[in-house]
Formats: structure tokens, C-alpha cells, sequence
């Protein structure tokens, strides 16, 4: 599919533990990370990966659902509903235990202490 181009939102301080989130995301998704930033939507995977990397951001990092949307560009609803859409998948059990990988790297890569920590989610599919 042919992807119209987009640069990542700036790296303001809102937006530098979104991008981790973001990272872990296209990581753990395979979708690569300028998709995952997108200023639009794209394909379902893509919105799927963009959701993850919301609720990483959200639930992982703990940012308030407003820094979240400013770190993304989006609207604190289009997090809301990121983040609703992810728990509703919590409820499958081989899910909710990747997402659970994924949110304790996000928690240990955001950490002073964490330099060339390697995450350990790995690609879901």
C-alpha cells in the first residue's frame, strides 16, 4: 500500500515518551514506526499499532491521557479510545499477558537505569 509521507510529531517534552511508547509498539507489532506515527489513520494494523503505543504511553508510563494526545497529535478522545479499544482485548488471556510484557518495558526502558535495555514483548501475530 502506498503511504503518503508524514515526519513523527516533534520531539517535544510531551512527545519523547510517546515516541518510546511508539517504538515499543512498531517493535512488538511489526509495523514499522513512521506508520505507527502517522498523522492519519492508514490500515486497521496500523491503527491497531498507533492504539497500542497510546495505551503503553497511557497505562506503561503513566502520562495523563491530555500528554498523551499532545505527544501524538491527536485528540485526548481518540486516546480514550485507543485505550478502551486495548483493554477489550485484555480479556484474551495470551493478549493480556503480551500487553503486560510490554507495559513492564516501557517501565523499565523509561528508567534512568535503563540504558541499552533491550525490550522483551517481541512481535504478536
Amino acid at each position: 500500500m502506498p503511504v503518503p509521507p508524514a515526519s513523527p510529531p516533534s520531539l517535544r517534552p510531551t512527545a519523547e515518551p510517546c515516541l518510546l511508547a511508539a517504538r515499543l509498539a512498531a517493535d512488538a507489532t511489526a509495523i514499522p514506526l513512521p506508520l505507527v506515527l502517522h498523522p492519519r489513520r492508514l490500515d486497521r494494523r496500523c491503527a491497531s499499532a498507533r492504539a497500542l503505543a497510546m495505551y503503553l504511553a497511557h497505562v506503561g508510563l503513566g502520562l495523563s491521557m491530555s500528554r498523551v494526545a499532545s505527544g501524538f497529535g491527536r485528540h485526548r478522545s481518540t486516546v480514550a479510545h485507543a485505550c478502551r479499544r486495548i483493554e477489550e482485548r485484555r480479556e484474551s488471556a495470551g493478549w493480556d499477558r503480551w500487553v503486560a510484557a510490554l507495559e513492564e518495558d516501557a517501565r523499565r526502558l523509561s528508567s534512568p537505569a535503563s540504558a541499552g535495555a533491550q525490550p522483551a514483548g517481541g512481535a504478536h501475530g
